[in-house]
């Protein structure tokens, strides 16, 4: 019986392609670490609000709310809760920081104070049952501190 049989070497990678995927593998890590560490600061950048743009915006829903306040198709609680969040909604747009979900001193903390007096105008007629506001000039106060709303940077 011939038991001949040639000694066959074990399989090897060329080194060309090893190299290649380690590279691959460096490339896919350091994309990832400057993802993480950098994609906030490029959104803020990207996503500047258009600052006039948001005035009028709001200015006009403002405007609408007014006419609603003044001819009564919108009750004094309403027109107020509405008031709240057209402001709040305005500075969300205009900071990128979420107000509507911070207290009256949480704001002052931040120097909003044009915002700290409204909420304190607001919170009895929007929260009291009884409680009697003057929803028109309540209006006008919140369109004088959008108009007068400056890009912070």
């Amino acid at each position: 019986m011939n038991i001949e049989r040639d000694i066959e070497l074990p399989f090897t990678y060329s080194t060309g392609i090893i190299k290649t995927l380690i590279i691959i593998v460096v490339l896919i890590i350091l994309a990832i670490v400057f993802d993480k560490l950098f994609r906030a600061k490029i959104i803020k950048i990207i996503k500047k609000p258009n600052i006039p743009k948001l005035k009028n915006k709001y200015e006009r829903r403002l405007e609408v709310l007014y006419e609603n306040a003044k001819n009564n198709r919108v009750d004094m609680r309403g027109g107020y809760i509405e008031l709240s969040n057209i402001i709040r909604e305005f500075i969300e747009k205009a900071t990128g920081i979420k107000v509507s979900s911070f207290s009256k001193s949480d704001v002052k903390k931040l120097g909003m104070d044009d915002l700290a007096l409204l909420m304190e105008e607001y919170y009895p007629p929007e929260f009291s049952k009884g409680e009697k506001g003057d929803i028109l000039k309540s209006i006008s106060k919140t369109m004088e501190v959008i108009k007068r709303w400056k890009e912070k940077s």
